[in-house]
């Protein structure tokens, strides 16, 4: 729970503030829905929603919404949020509200900075990552979720945060132990982390 002199306490316990939504990160055109309906021909109205719990904006796919009307215990994936992966706010300046990512810097004589997830101000979820500058290579070290919030995509958010800041590097990713992070590892496009780059540990990058 957060609280603030003189404001109203937002927890988002009782669903004052709405229901967790699937994130994705923000693109440029959206083409399919989560669902792979096509959203880019002139069949239903495009409606875009705006999510009080997380203060972004979204997508609703009416033929989803229809769906799930009609199935009351299909997975909710009509309504989705789209988080800007590029805009990650530092340590000192989080903002207490809504769903934000935060920039850790490597810690003095390391590569590896991490990216947490915060949502009102509470980490929910983090990555970890190794970019090289010099041999222009990157290593998804970790990935985190709290329990509560997985199956939301806060993930593959958090990865696309980490490919924010170095989209033109060449990503891999090692292949991780226990059945849940293997299945999420299996939906990342990277290779297998290979020999470790040369430069790790290196404080002069």
């Amino acid at each position: 729970m957060i609280e603030r002199p003189g404001d109203a306490v937002r927890s988002g316990a009782r669903g004052e503030c709405g229901e967790l939504i699937p994130v994705r990160p923000a693109t440029g055109k959206l083409v399919v829905c989560l669902r792979g309906h096509r959203l880019d021909q002139d069949l239903y109205a495009k409606l875009k929603p705006y999510s009080h719990r997380y203060r972004l904006h979204g997508t609703l796919c009416e033929v989803c919404r229809a769906q799930e009307g009609c199935e009351p215990a299909a997975r909710r994936l009509a309504e989705w949020a789209h988080l800007d992966v590029t805009t990650q706010h530092p340590a000192a300046a989080v903002p207490d509200d809504g769903l934000v990512l935060v920039a850790h810097p490597p810690a003095a004589g390391t590569v590896a900075g991490r990216i947490a997830l915060h949502l009102d101000g509470v980490e929910v979820g983090a990555v970890i990552a190794s970019p090289c500058t010099i041999c222009r290579t990157a290593t998804l070290d970790y990935v985190h979720v709290a329990a509560e919030y997985r199956r939301l995509g806060f993930g593959r958010t958090l990865v696309a945060a980490a490919v924010a800041r170095a989209p033109l590097y060449r990503w891999t990713a090692p292949l991780p132990d226990g059945p849940v992070a293997q299945s999420f590892r299996a939906r990342i496009a990277m290779r297998r982390a290979g020999q470790r780059c040369v430069h790790a540990g290196s404080c002069g990058q």
